[in-house]
């Protein structure tokens, strides 16, 4: 994966007032190729241009406490594929020096820039050294905000050492932005040798929280330090049953009306932080292929730990003969009507809330209707429920040459109410046991509906196999 960076760093400048700090702060972007993946459907680049952008409106033009110079370094934005391995792994440039805040410059380079290139951090890091002079009483600070590790087979830990070391001390703090965890390692490294801290982002949200709070850091004024307790969040950890598919797309945190998200987190099952008080759970177990489901209520404590269990679910057995999962399948609650789980394209287990509902199922999205399969399917506390799909129907046809008819209808023999239709399949398809008769129209405009068998049993258990 290639990477993104901002790079901050603080050095002294020549000329400052006697009294004042000299803060010279650089931020080095990475536009490299992987910033065009995406979190959330918007693209790191433009999620990376935004914040810095919004960072650099924030910063104080200077004070009698502070002198203030601030610059841009970019790398992996000036070449493209084809290029040679040497250009790309030395692809970076310093598009603002460290001069004052010209911040209304700064957006203007940030905006100009494109992610296309490789990730030459070691690189990068060592050339970035050279925009700073050396000498002074001055806080070098680099802040270095990366998607990833080095590509360029360079040593970004090492470098970072040996300035840390060298004339301009600079401590580096590093944010990992939506790091895979075989990359972090590296990371942190480079913070723990020079002096600095490893912050973690996997949102925007975080993106510009935790670069706000590292920026506030690097030019805070000298003060007091002051104490105060306040109410701290609680932790929800989450206690997931060996069945459940994996970790989900989208856990939310709702608020006790479901009108407010508090939290969420995506695609991981890592401990959550929460303000105090009383939420519900939703549960989303894929992206396309569910919905969110309304796992119950929970309360946190301030500094406490509270355990949700995700152990009661619902799987679907289907027979041997049946070779495809459904194009949808849902649980309704009786009493209300109310849709409580929802999924499509799978026979994975699914968590839901214990309860008693409807199972309704729906094999193919035009050629088949959506039926009620199976009523007062009770979910228990802490356990799977299984429904076995192996009652069924299908027709024969005479000839293999035969084409499956246009529709064919298992009925209600009493009411006449059409229960299972099909269309352009001979089948098998999943049916409640019961009694059906059977209706068949071989094509849609040249032939009528006939009815073929006035009534015949399906019992459980068994695929009943109609031999025209």
């Amino acid at each position: 994966m290639k990477k993104i960076i901002f790079l901050i760093a603080i050095l002294s400048i020549m000329g400052s007032s006697v009294n004042a700090k000299t803060i010279n702060i650089e931020y080095i972007l990475d536009a490299s190729g992987s910033m065009l993946e995406t979190i959330q459907d918007v693209r790191k680049i433009d999620i990376a241009k935004e914040t810095l952008s919004g960072l650099v409106e924030q910063l104080p033009a200077g004070s009698s406490e502070i002198d203030l110079n601030v610059g841009l370094r970019v790398y992996g934005h000036s070449t493209v594929t084809g290029e040679s391995p040497e250009e790309r792994c030395r692809d970076t440039e310093l598009e603002m020096p460290i001069s004052g805040v010209d911040s209304a410059g700064i957006k203007k380079k940030i905006a100009e820039i494109h992610a296309r290139g490789w990730t030459p951090i070691a690189y990068s890091l060592e050339q970035a050294a050279g925009d700073f002079l050396v000498g002074g009483d001055n806080d070098n600070i680099i802040i270095l905000i990366s998607d990833g590790k080095e590509t360029c087979g360079g040593d970004p830990c090492a470098v970072a050492e040996k300035i840390h070391q060298a004339g301009i001390k600079v401590k580096i703090n590093v944010v990992g932005f939506d790091i895979k965890p075989e990359e972090k390692a590296q990371l942190e490294c480079i913070a723990n040798v020079a002096g600095g801290k490893y912050y973690s982002a996997d949102s925007a949200g975080q993106l510009n929280q935790v670069l706000t709070e590292v920026q506030n850091n690097v030019i805070k004024k000298e003060t007091t330090s002051v104490r105060i307790k306040i109410g701290g969040p609680g932790t929800l950890k989450f206690e997931v049953a060996d069945w459940v598919p994996g970790a989900p797309y989208l856990v939310q945190i709702m608020s006790g009306d479901n009108k407010k998200e508090i939290a969420r987190a995506e695609n991981n099952l890592d401990p959550l932080m929460i303000p105090a008080g009383t939420y519900r759970l939703f549960w989303h177990q894929w992206r396309f292929d569910s919905l969110p489901i309304d796992m119950g209520e929970f309360t946190v404590a301030s500094r406490e730990t509270v355990t949700f269990p995700v152990n009661s679910g619902i799987n679907l057995v289907p027979g041997k003969w049946l070779k495809t999962p459904p194009y949808r399948w849902y649980l309704k609650n009786p009493g209300t009507g109310e849709i409580v789980m929802d999924v499509n394209n799978t026979l994975d287990p699914v968590p839901v809330m214990p309860g008693v509902y409807d199972l309704h199922y729906q094999q193919w999205r035009f050629d088949s209707n959506e039926a009620l399969m199976a009523s007062g399917v009770e979910i228990k506390p802490g356990e799977i429920t299984e429904v076995e799909l192996n009652t069924g129907v299908t027709l024969i046809p005479s000839s293999p040459e035969m084409e499956p008819p246009y529709r064919w209808v298992l009925t209600d023999p009493e009411t006449g109410n059409e229960v299972i239709t099909v269309n352009k399949s001979w089948g098998p398809i999943p049916v409640p046991p019961g009694n059906y008769g059977l209706n068949f129209q071989q094509t849609r405009f040249k032939h009528s509906p006939i009815q073929l068998v006035p009534s015949f049993p399906v019992k459980e258990g068994q695929l009943v196999e109609l031999e025209l």
